[in-house]
């Protein structure tokens, strides 16, 4: 019979073997032990592939307006299209690029802080920044692109690989899952990029033989660090 159990976050830097651990992005890791994995491709893609295979949202996202979406059979709350905000306190009507959110009134400057102490998947990326108060990066002008680059540059990292929170998966085209915008008119990619080349529906800031960052799309589960940010 399967045991599950659950335990407080600590640290979240999770690994995740496909099937056996999933992050809701609820400051909690659920694990099922010890559980035998269905084979890839014998459970559909919205059921955590398990046996038997299970739908994981069932009391997972509980404020109004958010959902629960599952990609790679992990669970993760949003907004609901028209929508923006942090789906675990509240999703408000999609404002303009600029405005404040409800309760703030104004914003003076935002602060991008790179966590090169950990490398973690797309969800747990997210995870990692919410635990801290803050939220995985979103992009909105080239200014603020530039600024990504220099705090990656104060780092001393070369030729690796930095989350932000733009996901084109499930809406089918790009946004800051940490907002709900669309990507900037100004956008970076990489010459090719985005190519989906192997289930790549996350946006990261790449490095290759050090011709400096771009914007590439990279699979969700990899482990790469995150960029986190909050305002002053």
């Amino acid at each position: 019979m399967m045991a599950i159990s659950e335990v407080t976050l600590q640290l979240p830097q999770v690994v995740l073997p496909q099937g056996l651990l999933w992050i809701c992005l609820l400051a909690r890791v659920v694990y099922v032990s010890p559980g035998r994995s269905d084979l890839p491709g014998s459970c559909v893609d919205w059921k955590s592939c398990i046996t038997p295979a299970v739908d994981p949202c069932p009391n997972v996202c509980l404020t109004p307006r958010s959902t629960c979406k599952v990609h790679n059979y992990v669970p993760y709350c949003a907004c609901r299209p028209g929508y923006s905000g942090n789906p675990f306190t509240g999703c408000y009507e999609q404002a303009s690029t600029g405005s404040c959110p409800p309760n703030q009134t104004s914003y003076r400057r935002k602060i991008y802080r790179v966590e090169a102490f950990i490398k973690v998947n797309f969800y747990a990326a997210m995870l990692h920044c919410q635990h801290h108060g803050w939220r995985l990066a979103s992009i909105q002008s080239k200014e603020e692109n530039d600024l990504i680059k220099e705090e990656i540059r104060k780092k001393n990292i070369r030729n690796d690989q930095f989350w932000t929170s733009g996901m084109n998966y499930p809406l089918g085209h790009w946004v800051w899952m940490s907002t709900g915008e669309p990507l900037p008119e100004f956008q970076d990619w990489e010459p090719g990029e985005p190519n989906n080349a192997g289930d790549e529906h996350c946006l990261e800031f790449y490095e290759k033989d050090n011709n400096g960052y771009l914007w590439n799309d990279k699979n969700c589960m990899e482990q790469v660090y995150p960029i986190c940010e909050y305002f002053v």
